[in-house]
């Protein structure tokens, strides 16, 4: 079994691949996320795994937050996410630098269908507010441009935990799932 620790390091190497491919795609493409966005972050059927939050409970539990964020889930009572900011002009992810894969790939890599046929997964907002830029984006990946696929992403998580990466729930559940489980591995050590 691999140490909490190792798979940490494992997923963070994996989101820091993402972030880099994402970010190559998005100049090569010419697009990006509208500003003081974040729909994304008020979508509320998003589903994440906890593997892909670990690093965020292992910083969580590093910095003496941990029970705090266990506590604040327990009374959040939306679905959309716990760590999106919507009020007093304030937008966007507290956690940026420790998001999910989901958040790091969202609108801005590609999907494969039962043919194995890639297809751009470009966000609703980008499409409704931006469509010739999602135009431009398209025709870029039509003509074999390279962009990061969600499938070979969270196929790579399976490699670090199986059962991890194929628990597929609500966004804020999979975060609370992996705040427990750091928090759990650190009670036992005492």
């Amino acid at each position: 079994m691999v140490a909490l620790y190792h798979k940490v390091q494992r997923v963070e190497t994996l989101q820091e691949m993402a972030e880099k491919e994402t970010k190559a795609f998005k100049k090569r493409a010419g697009i990006d996320c509208l500003c003081h966005c974040s729909d994304c972050c008020r979508y509320e059927q998003i589903e994440a795994t906890p593997l892909e939050f670990m690093p965020l409970a292992w910083h969580a539990y590093k910095l003496d937050l941990l029970e705090d964020w266990l506590e604040a889930l327990e009374k959040h009572d939306s679905p959309a996410c716990f760590f999106a900011r919507f009020e007093n002009g304030r937008w966007g992810c507290k956690i940026y630098h420790l998001r999910g894969m989901i958040c790091r790939l969202f609108g801005f890599s590609g999907l494969t269908d039962k043919n194995g046929k890639v297809k751009f997964a470009v966000c609703h907002s980008l499409k409704e507010k931006s469509p010739n830029t999602v135009e431009k984006a398209k025709e870029y990946v039509e003509k074999g441009g390279k962009m990061p696929l969600l499938c070979n992403f969270y196929r790579r998580l399976t490699a670090i935990d199986f059962v991890l990466a194929n628990q597929y729930l609500p966004i804020n559940q999979a975060i609370k799932k992996a705040l427990e489980m750091v928090y759990f591995h650190f009670c036992y050590k005492r």
